[in-house]
């Protein structure tokens, strides 16, 4: 019995150590997941080019201004040509650290282009949210397109589509913005329509959480198909999804640590060189 309730204690200390350490630690330490995406249409100066994603952030207290002036540090680090925001910045009680957010946003530093969208969770406070992104100079894509270039007349196309979109209007955005024989990559606060863009010359899908999209319009959404992680469809186009930085409220989620996305693009050769 008195092994019993030795063993039962050592559980239990062990339980509330790792509790400790992810509801104070962990929650303001990002990790760092790394992902290659490789194809013939990446642009020769754009072969080891970085792009780094950052999503749902969720901002609702100081312990996420903590967690988001380390993952400025961390991005930093990475020296990314691209940053890429994919929606849902703040909750109601997180919009009176507006400034602060704007502030750490502001330090950010990508060598070529800082591109946003956003998520549904940014819908009700739009014009806060859109100028917090562009004083941190984000350039917001709401069913636009931007090109990117580096050293080259041939630069990458990054298209940003609106959380608000149905099939319809993603035809419509994906038949207007993508090109042929360029590297396309869309940005989305969430999975959907990942069956779309497999219809045009989309490379790469960067998407944020399905939870978070959950949580705003409570439905299941495409939670139960692409949770996170990433997704190879016919060796062409790739799905992510970012687990994020915000901690849902689940079980899981209690132990989860944040998350940033650092992609490396790769020229394939081989494949550059068939296609000839």
């Amino acid at each position: 019995m008195k092994k019993l309730l030795t063993f039962t204690a050592i559980i239990g200390i062990f339980v509330l150590g790792l509790y400790f350490y992810f509801h104070n630690i962990g929650r303001v330490q990002p990790n760092e997941n790394e992902i290659f995406i490789t194809s013939a249409d990446v642009p020769e100066p754009f072969d080891g080019a970085r792009i780094v994603q950052i999503s749902d952030l969720l901002v609702r207290s100081e312990s996420c201004l903590v967690l988001l002036e380390n993952v400025v540090n961390m991005v930093n680090n990475l020296e990314p040509e691209i940053i890429v925001f994919t929606g849902n910045l703040f909750l109601p009680e997180g919009i009176q650290f507006e400034n602060r957010v704007a502030d750490l946003l502001s330090q950010l530093n990508a060598s070529l282009r800082q591109i946003a969208v956003l998520g549904y969770h940014d819908l009700p406070h739009y014009e806060l949210t859109s100028n917090v992104l562009s004083e941190a100079d984000f350039y917001l894509l709401n069913n636009r397109s931007i090109r990117v270039f580096d050293q080259s007349p041939i630069g990458i196309n990054v298209i940003g589509a609106s959380p608000t979109n149905d099939r319809n209007t993603m035809d419509q955005l994906l038949e207007a913005h993508t090109l042929d024989g360029r590297f396309n990559l869309l940005l989305m606060s969430v999975p959907t329509f990942s069956a779309v863009a497999l219809g045009y010359p989309v490379h790469a899908q960067l998407s944020g959480h399905c939870l978070a999209t959950q949580d705003a319009i409570s439905q299941t959404s495409p939670c139960f198909q692409f949770y996170s992680g990433t997704y190879q469809f016919a060796d062409s186009f790739t799905l992510h999804v970012s687990p994020g930085l915000a901690r849902f409220y689940t079980i899981s989620g209690l132990f989860r640590q944040p998350s940033i996305d650092s992609f490396l693009l790769i020229r394939d050769r081989d494949s550059y060189l068939v296609s000839e």
